[in-house]
């Protein structure tokens, strides 16, 4: 009786901290339901936030901001939520210059890409540069600005770097 105990103690005790552990992992796909209305003026901002950035309209971002962030107190949503992940209009704008290359430069920009991201692990800043100028070369080819973050242009691309990027904003 007494190992059975022991034994079932243990599934429960693994059950729970397994759930514990996917938690952070599901939380990041919850999706906020909001009305049609609200989502339609969140997207709106968002969409109006992401040219300003472009053209660097510290006023026009800062209104948006806080139009969202009010969206975000009605609906609770965490203040720490990337924009991105609540406008259903966000993909449009990671997957922008999706196809824009030749299959060829892709290629190229996708390996110096990951080698960049490995550099930037090992912190060898030569060969970060390095990357970054080749990087660029592509920038200018196809005439995609320069500040935009070279995870919207490699094919592989996450969701973290996204996070990450705008967290850094």
């Amino acid at each position: 009786m007494n190992r059975v105990f022991r034994k079932t103690y243990f599934l429960l005790i693994s059950s729970f901290l397994v759930s514990m552990m996917a938690l952070p992992a599901l939380a990041q796909w919850e999706r906020w339901h909001l009305s049609q209305n609200d989502q339609t003026r969140f997207d709106s901002y968002y969409s109006r936030w992401r040219e300003y950035r472009e053209s660097n309209d510290r006023d026009q971002i800062e209104s948006m901001e806080n139009r969202m962030r009010g969206i975000y107190r009605d609906y609770n949503i965490p203040g720490d939520t990337p924009f991105w992940r609540v406008a259903s209009n966000a993909r449009e704008y990671r997957h922008r210059y999706e196809r824009k290359l030749s299959q060829r430069d892709q290629a190229r920009f996708d390996s110096y890409f990951s080698r960049w991201q490995n550099y930037r692990r090992d912190n060898n800043r030569g060969q970060i540069e390095s990357m970054e100028k080749r990087m660029q070369g592509i920038y200018r080819d196809y005439q995609i600005p320069p500040r935009k973050p070279y995870f919207m242009v490699a094919s592989s691309g996450r969701d973290e770097d996204w996070d990450d990027w705008e967290r850094r904003r």
